[in-house]
């Protein structure tokens, strides 16, 4: 069997989508430069080369390929866990075979390969079996899945890795894909950006989400969940999203046209407008936990659907009195209802309101999503409708002219900038999607088409829809004989806040003990063993504990800093023991002054049940 009936088999077998689309597209590639060769090294092996304008171009040593590539792959640290390698080119593979040598057995690598000719051209002809075969690695090939790439890495991403992030090219890829380069960077830097911004926003929502999550809980019993809704939403249907940018004054009016037409989402900020207009939508979208009340405090509001996480701000739902519906869900609820069948399905929020409803409108799986009000940039200094000017901490910071959706330049800031680049990257990902913007103003989303919102009443809205009666048709995701059962696991939390702890105080002796008898450097191995043994158990005991997926969250604000250090070791052994005992301490330590904190709100929302 040649190198192209192996790879080809391979990737049958290990990566069908990816084969499949392969054999889709291949007749239709186009060669990127002058030609690919294969040439014999002197050490026996074969390089890659490619001819540009002329001159040739070695993708690998022409004298000993392997050498190079071990070379090459010595520059990175790889003692760290939890590390996240990111690779731009494939090539031949060989550089990325160094790379797997040097990785644990649950790493994960995300490849980027910007060239399909170049792609086919090496599956043909250099033996790449190994690196096709490895389920560490993720393979993106343009004209294949790369759209796919900064979704599939954002997953992966989470601010506890970022520190020991492994962000790597192949040789000479950054020369001969100059733009594609550019284009990749700037997709890890969004996604980076993200977790960040992910990091901080759970920290400093920390212990609002996870007390709302308590006092949400009474609501599972009449609520739904997305999936209870995929499927009952007619073909033709054009979703329209409705956020609160300044230029939602342009078009509010016309929202009244497309009632009864069109599935109209509002965001909590644009409820108010959408109100003082008299103008209709079909349901709201909450998210933040610590939303200002402000915007929902007309009692028109409280017979509107609502789709919400289950730790948005508890304040809201208390007031509606329609249907809840989640969206998504924190780590505790999403094993509550795990445990019952129901698998909440892969949803991005993408940090703000907006982006959340539009991620609410592709689940719910309508084709035509339009946006209105989504604006993510300044009108004047105006930054929402009705003339309203809502300023931010560091707002000068970031502060950049971008293209406007209307044509020119207009002013948009560091947080903007970054839903933006979330919508532009959600668009490439979900190609099935047209996705419209009759914002009329602002910034340009690129990868949207760009219309009026009367246009798109006139010409998409056309299929009469009644959001109302596709929930009235739908049950609540449980039965009442399934929550009498989802109740009693929810009751049984009072009792796991005791043994939990009483686990973390007997967790954080031993810790202490631990350390003391590391430190004096002559202690004996039976001591040492005795603490971790009784580590391991408390620990393993923590894990299993439904309660703590809520402590975990809560404590997240309290232990953030020392948590980013906990994939981050050095050569010194006794250091690296002392350094993650040092963060076993605190995480003990937050546990038990969280429980202490929780348990009477615990008790409060139980009574509710």
């Amino acid at each position: 069997m040649d190198n192209a009936e192996k790879n080809r088999s391979v990737l049958q077998e290990v990566r069908p989508k990816l084969y499949e689309k392969l054999i889709e597209r291949e007749k239709e590639k186009q060669p990127s430069f002058d030609s690919f060769e294969k040439t014999e090294t002197r050490d026996g092996n074969w390089a890659l080369c490619i001819k540009k304008d002329g001159k040739v171009n070695r993708m690998n040593s022409t004298y000993r390929p392997a050498q190079e590539a071990k070379k090459w792959a010595d520059q990175f640290t790889f003692q760290n866990m939890n590390i996240i390698t990111i690779l731009y080119g494939l090539g031949n593979g060989i550089f990325l075979g160094e790379l797997l040598k040097r990785l644990d057995a649950d790493a994960k690598v995300f490849v980027c390969e910007p060239d399909f000719a170049l792609f086919c051209f090496c599956i043909d002809h250099f033996d790449m079996e190994d690196v096709l075969k490895d389920e560490r690695v993720q393979i993106y090939v343009d004209q294949i899945n790369l759209d796919g790439f900064a979704g599939a890495l954002e997953r992966s991403v989470h601010w506890t890795n970022l520190p020991s992030q492994i962000l790597s090219f192949h040789p000479n890829y950054d020369k001969l894909y100059i733009e594609q380069y550019k284009d990749f960077l700037a997709a890890v830097e969004n996604v980076n950006k993200m977790a960040k911004v992910n990091r901080d926003t759970e920290a400093h929502l920390a212990h609002s989400a996870i007390s709302n999550v308590m006092k949400n809980l009474h609501f599972i019993k009449d609520s739904n969940y997305i999936p209870d809704l995929i499927d009952k939403i007619p073909d033709g249907v054009p979703a329209i999203v409705v956020a609160a940018g300044p230029s939602l004054d342009k078009n509010i009016d016309q929202l009244k046209n497309a009632k009864g037409k069109a599935f109209i989402l509002a965001t909590d900020t644009a409820v108010k407008y959408l109100l003082m207009h008299d103008a209709p939508f079909d349901a709201i979208v909450t998210l933040d936990a610590k939303k200002s009340p402000r915007h929902l405090t007309d009692e028109r509001c409280e017979q509107v659907p609502i789709f919400s996480n289950v730790e948005a701000k508890n304040l809201f739902l208390e007031k509606n009195r329609s249907r809840k519906i989640w969206f998504r869900s924190e780590p505790y609820t999403e094993a509550l209802y795990s445990e019952f069948g129901r698998e909440f399905p892969p949803y991005s929020s993408g940090g703000s309101v907006a982006t959340g409803a539009f991620s609410t409108c592709a689940a719910l799986g309508f084709k035509k999503i339009v946006l209105i009000g989504q604006d993510l940039a300044y009108d004047g200094e105006m930054t929402h409708a009705g003339g309203v000017e809502l300023h931010i901490v560091n707002e000068s910071y970031g502060m950049k002219m971008v293209d406007g959706v209307n044509g020119g330049k207009v002013r948009s800031r560091y947080d903007w900038l970054i839903y933006k680049d979330w919508f532009e990257d959600a668009i490439r990902a979900l190609p099935e999607i047209e996705v419209i913007d009759a914002t009329e103003g602002g910034a340009l989303i690129k990868g949207s088409k760009v219309r009026t919102l009367a246009d798109v009443i006139k010409k998409e809205c056309k299929k009469e829809f009644d959001f109302a009666a596709v929930l009235e048709e739908t049950g609540p995701t449980f039965s009442a004989e399934e929550y009498t059962k989802v109740k009693e696991k929810m009751l049984h939390l009072e009792k796991e806040f005791v043994l939990l702890r009483g686990k973390a105080t007997e967790g954080k002796k031993a810790q202490e003990d631990l350390m003391k008898l590391i430190r004096k450097h002559n202690t004996s191995a039976q001591k040492e063993e005795k603490c971790l043994k009784t580590i391991r158990k408390v620990n393993n005991v923590i894990a299993k504990q439904s309660a703590y997926n809520l402590l975990d969250t809560y404590i997240t604000g309290m232990t953030t800093e020392k948590v980013q250090q906990i994939n981050m070791l050095s050569e010194d052994a006794d250091q690296n023991m002392l350094q993650t005992l040092a963060i076993s301490g605190a995480v003990y330590t937050a546990m038990i002054e969280a429980i202490d904190e929780l348990t009477p709100l615990l008790k409060e929302s139980l009574a509710k049940l």
